[in-house]
Parts: C-alpha cells; structure tokens; sequence
C-alpha cells in the first residue's frame, strides 16, 4: 500500500486526480458487486431450502403409505397364523389380492409359493429375490430394491407369518412405485426451478421412482452424494460432483441437492436443480456491474482531463518559478497567472520570493559572527547537518582529530570523528547533553574526550543540527572505564524488568485498562516476573559481595543430583525453547554432599549461560560421572566458543568475554563467578573447556565443576527429591 501512494504522488496532477477517482469507482462497484452476489446467494440459499422442505415432506408422505401396507400385510399374516388351513388362507389372501399398491403373494419357508394375486413374472421376481425370507429369521419388516419386472420397476414388501409352532412363512406386497400414490408424489416435487427434478433410489442407488421417467430402473444421477447417505440412512443438503456423460443434458453440470433417507425403507428421496442455473442471477448482476463501471471510468476520466488542463499549465509555471528560487534566483519575478486559488499561490509565492531576499541578508550577518567566535574558541567545535554532514570545523578539531579543515568539511560526522565507544547521556547524533567517548585520530591514536551537544532548530522548531564541542579528558577516562562499564552493565540488566514492571502496571491503572481476569492475571504474571528478575539480580550482587568477603554460607546434606538437574532443565527450556537440552545423569549415581538450592543454581546458571552462546537449534548436554569420592558434572554446548587465553578469566568477576562484546550478548559478568564461589564453597572444584578454533567439529564450550559424595546418606532419603522453592524463580 506505501509503494502504491509513493508511485501515485510521482505522477502528475491530472494522472493523480484520475487515479484517486479510478479508484474510488472501483471501490463501489466492488462493494456493488459484493451486495449483489450476496443477494442473489441469499436467493440460492432458500431454494435450496425449500427444496429441502418439500423433499422431507415429500418422504414423510411416502413413508406413511408404506407404513399403511406394512400394517395390513402384518394384520394379513396375523390372521394367516391362526387360520384353520389353506381354504382359510385363500378366503384372506383373496380379500388381501386387491391392495391399493399391488398383489399379495405367500411364501412358504422353502421358497415355494402358497398363493399368489401376482403375475407369474411378479411372482418369480419374489421367490427370486435372496432375501425375501430374511423376515423369518429377523421378525422385522423387509423391502427390496427395485427390479424390472416386464419392463416395470417393481418393489417387494413382506413381513412374517408365524403360526402357533413358529414361522408358517412370508407374506408379500408385489407393486410398480411409478403408477400409484408414490408416482405421483415423486413427479410432483421437481422444485420450482426450471433443472428441477426428483427421484426415489434404493440401497443400490437404483432409480425407484423419478420426475423424469426415462431415469427409473437405472443409476441414481449422483450417487457420490447418495450412497453416503443411503449407508448410514441420513438426510442431508449439498453440492453434487459434476454430472457424467451418462446424462448428456447436464454433464458437467454441478447440481444443488436435498436428500432425506426413508424410516419405512432402506430408500431415499432426493430433490434438487442445476446449480448454475440457481447461481445465473449473482453471473447476471456481476456482468452489469462490470458494464456499468468501465462506462462509469470512461465518463470521469473524460470530466477529470477536462477539468484539470485548466489548473496544470498555472501550476508548471509556479513550478518552474519556484526551482529558480530554490537555485538562489531571487531576483525572477513570480508570473501571477492563471485563476482562483492558483493565482493566489502565485501571489504567495511572489511574497515569499520578496522575503526571502530579506531573510538571506540577515543571515550573512549571523554566520559572519559565528564564524568569528568559533575559530577563536580553544575547545574543539564541529557542527552537522540534519544528515550528520559536517558543516564548520574550527582549527582545534582540526588539531584534536588530525584531520585538515577543508578535508573534514561535507564529511559525516562518524568517519571524521570515529568514536571508539560511548559513554553517558546525549550519545546521539542530533540530542543534547554531555557524555564521553573515545575517538581514533587520523593517525590511529585514541583519544578520550567530553563531549557536549546542543541541537539547532530552525524557526519551526524542527532540528537542523547538532553543535559538537570536543576536550581532550583521556587522563581520567581510563580511571572512569572499569567503573562506568559495570554501572552501564547493571543499568541495562535493571532496565528491561523495570520497564516491563512500569509498562504493565502502567497499563492496569489506566482508565480504560483490560477488565478481563485472565489479561489482568497475565499482567500480573508479567510484573511478577521481572520483580523476580529484579530480586534475582539483587540477590547476584549480594552473593558476589558475600563471596568476596568470605561469608558465603552453604548448607550441604545428602542430595539426589537427578532432581536437581531435571529441575534445572525444566527451568532453562523456558528460557530456551528453541534448544534441545538433553541430559545423561546415571541412575547409579551415589548421593552428593551438597545445598541442594545452591547446586540447581549453579546448573540453571550454566544452563542459561549456554543457550545464550548457543545458535537457535542447537543441542546442550548435562552429563554427570563419579570420580573417585566425588561427582564431576558437565554442561556442553554447541555454541561460540571460549578463546584460550580466556579459559580461566571466565570465572572472575565482571568479566565479559570478547564474543558477548562483539554479538551485543546481555549478561552482568557475575554468573560464572558466583558459581566458582558455591562450588568452592561445597568444596569442590570448576572448570572451562573448549576444542581449538582450527578443529573441525563445532567448537563449543565445557563447563565442568565437581561435588562431593555423600559419606553417611541418610536412611530415610527419598528415591526423587522434590524440587527446591525457588526452582520457580527465573534467574
């Protein structure tokens, strides 16, 4: 979107009008066309549901006809069960031959046939059938799927006869669907839509019934939509597969389908159309508004040319005016032409040009003066340009930084005066303030010196630079290093807790602050945190103290190492999720003599120090192995490295490794030497490895360190020690 308006405000005006005009017209023909389609969707949407109205209602009437001939074959076969014999048998069958849906056949439980109203084809199609005698093992209700009978989609309904020593056989409905009460219903609920049609399938997805008579006896017209249903006896409504070749007038069509399972039958009744045709209004309304817009664009670029050639020609001359100002033509009057607001602009620009004169008279007075006053100061002065250009440099500077006057002028500031580091506030290029730094001569010589900024603004306040005035400080800047060097490490440790403290509470006394429990908690947990972080520190500097004084105190009883460790990976995988720490502590390890508290916070310590020198990703190992009367254990990374010349400083106070310096690594430089102090107040002893930097395998670093054995190990030591109450602090 930035790049969109960057390219539109380099083009000229009347192309910037139009543009802005472009597209605020395609803006509500969008929004048109938007409204449009979600009408016509709409529309879509309750045919489709009317459908699925009549298509429920259409089987629920279909499944109380079938219940109706259910209920007279069962009162049939009850009489048939209790009849004297088969002229009984015959007088009810006889009764029975003229149901309203077809003929009554009876089947004996060799598949012979008792009795029969059917056609001799009739009857075949029902001894015929595997499972017309499943009602006598089951005693439910059967229906069949359809088969051709003399050219005739023909079904088969039957129930069991029992009689008084169990089942005597089964009685049957034979009927054609298409020319009774269920026909009808069928070829009456096409739906309202022109692709409308309807259709009754059985079990296998064979045509029962249809709108469209050419369809019964053959394949359902969309079975991937049917057969889910039919298996699990569902209703549904969807969007069919498209249509195949087996139906040339919709192949490829995409039909809108409402589908309801039978309760009386293992069939289904299914309604639905042609999608495209459902979808022809949102096709119809999106090629309107496409009409509509492109005669729309062409009718307001026309007015936008004929508008704006009237108001460019006024605005390139005042252009072409106003680069002879800027080239310092300030004698070229302005020409006061064109109309409106533009000879207005005209007329401005002229009192500008009139002004301008005024203004550049006094200002050659104001340098003359301070040209003066700097070249006489004994301080080095060097000013600088919004860019950090320079743009006076007095001879002290030139003597201070070893560079020529006319060679240091339109130089930056930061290659002219290079700064070896800085030291205080007002360390920027344009804010004010004292601070100190020290900066390379041209000769390579590093000088330390104050430094004090002031801002020019110009009459807007807006800055316009920055003056510099540099003194040469270096006999106390090498006193001052070590001291301002911990107090810019403890500072920025401090800083990051207490702007996450004053930021969240800040946030939870606001007017209009989240009244939600679970944000107010997460703020909470938040302030906690850094509060811990704070105390965390606190309580580091007061351990470095005690260790110096010699008043350490460690209270050592038998210990399990495994619990201590785990707790401390748990710890560190917070703090580093995205390193693998693995650990390999031997369940033979003998109990250790140790503070349990002190010893998870050396390993946590470690932990910590290792994901910080380690790349994302990386694997870091905390191994442990007995040693003779004591427990060596090691914390391996896979990071930076520590040089040899290195390998012992590590441990002393404040130190800070060449690679934190370099990579901006945050750390107060207390970690390693309040671990050295615990460990020698257990004591035990601690160590640095790490392979050469020619080896080939990554370099990484060891921290090793080792504990006594317990000699005495108390009986009643748990096999898992619970992990000590500050495990939960962060450190």
């Amino acid at each position: 979107m930035i790049r969109l308006r960057e390219r539109i405000t380099r083009l000229p005006l009347r192309w910037q009008i139009g543009s802005l005009v472009v597209l605020g017209l395609l803006t509500i023909f969008v929004l048109f066309d938007v409204l449009g389609r979600s009408i016509a969707e709409d529309a879509k949407q309750r045919t489709v549901t009317g459908w699925a109205n009549i298509a429920t209602s259409t089987a629920t009437v279909i499944d109380s006809e079938i219940d109706l001939e259910y209920e007279r074959l069962e009162q049939v076969a009850a009489l048939l069960g209790q009849s004297a014999g088969p002229g009984s048998e015959r007088l009810l069958l006889d009764g029975f031959g003229g149901a309203a849906l077809g003929h009554a056949v009876l089947v004996a439980p060799d598949r012979s046939v008792l009795w029969s109203s059917a056609s001799s084809a009739e009857t075949t199609a029902v001894v015929g059938d595997p499972r017309i005698l499943d009602p006598l093992t089951t005693g439910a209700r059967y229906a069949s799927g359809v088969v051709s009978v003399q050219g005739h989609a023909v079904v088969v309904l039957a129930v069991p006869v029992r009689g008084p020593r169990g089942p005597t056989g089964v009685v049957a409905l034979v009927f054609i669907p298409a020319e009774g009460v269920i026909g009808d219903l069928v070829s009456s609920a096409r739906g309202l839509a022109k692709t409308g049609h309807a259709e009754l399938v059985d079990l296998n997805d064979r045509v029962i019934a249809s709108s469209e008579s050419s369809e019964v006896l053959g394949p359902g017209e969309h079975p991937d939509f049917y057969d889910p249903h039919l298996a699990h006896r569902t209703s549904g409504v969807g969007l069919t597969e498209p249509v195949g070749p087996s139906d040339p007038a919709d192949s490829g069509q995409r039909h809108d389908m409402a589908f309801v399972s039978l309760s009386s039958a293992p069939w289904g009744f299914a309604l639905g159309g042609s999608d495209a045709e459902l979808s022809a209004d949102a096709v119809r309304w999106e090629r309107q508004t496409v009409f509509l817009g492109a005669t729309s664009l062409l009718v307001a670029m026309l007015l936008v040319w004929v508008t704006t050639r009237a108001v460019v020609r006024p605005i390139l001359a005042l252009a072409a005016a106003s680069r002879q100002i800027a080239s310092g033509d300030l004698a070229t009057r302005v020409p006061l032409g064109g109309e409106g607001e533009v000879r207005v602009l005209a007329q401005a620009f002229e009192e500008m040009r009139d002004k301008l004169r005024a203004a550049l008279s006094e200002v050659a007075v104001e340098k003359s003066r301070y040209e003066g006053i700097v070249t006489s100061m004994a301080d080095a002065v060097v000013t600088t340009d919004p860019a950090g250009r320079i743009t006076a440099f007095n001879p002290a500077a030139a003597a201070l930084t070893g560079w020529a006057i006319d060679e240091a002028l339109g130089q930056r500031w930061r290659d002219v005066v290079v700064p070896r580091g800085t030291d205080g506030p007002g360390t920027g290029d344009h804010d004010g303030g004292t601070g100190r730094m020290t900066l390379r001569r041209r000769d390579g010589a590093d000088v330390s010196v104050s430094v004090t900024r002031s801002a020019i603004s110009d009459r807007d306040g807006r800055a316009a630079g920055t003056v510099r005035v540099l003194r040469d400080i270096s006999a106390e800047a090498e006193v001052e290093r070590m001291k301002e060097e911990f107090l810019a490490t403890v500072s920025h440790e401090l800083r990051t807790p207490l702007g996450f403290i004053m930021g969240y509470a800040t946030s939870l006394l606001l007017p209009d602050a989240p009244d939600d429990r679970a944000t107010t908690r997460r703020f909470l947990g938040v302030i906690a945190d850094s509060s811990r972080e704070l105390e965390q520190l606190v309580d580091d500097l007061l351990d470095m103290t005690k260790i110096g004084s010699g008043t350490l105190s460690v209270t050592p009883r038998a210990t399990r190492l495994g619990p201590l460790v785990r707790a401390a990976v748990d710890r560190a995988r917070v703090r580093g999720p995205e390193h693998r720490i693995l650990r390999s502590i031997p369940t033979s390890l003998p109990l250790i003599h140790a503070d349990p508290r002190r010893i998870e916070q050396v390993l946590y310590d470690l932990l910590d120090n290792a994901v910080k020198y380690s790349p994302d990703g990386g694997s870091v190992t905390v191994s442990a192995e007995r040693t003779a009367d004591e427990v060596t254990i090691s914390v391996v990374d896979e990071g930076l490295g520590i040089p040899a010349d290195e390998l012992v400083s590590v441990f002393e106070r404040f130190h800070r490794g060449r690679v934190a310096r370099a990579r901006g690594i945050t750390g107060t430089g207390l970690g390693l030497a309040i671990c050295k102090g615990i460990i020698e107040a257990h004591g035990g002893r601690i160590w640095a490895e790490s392979p050469p930097a020619s080896a080939r395998v990554a370099r990484g670093s060891a921290i090793r360190f080792t504990v006594p054995i317990a000699s005495h190990p108390s009986a009643d030591t748990p096999d898992e020690e619970p992990a000590p109450a500050s495990a939960s602090a962060p450190r």
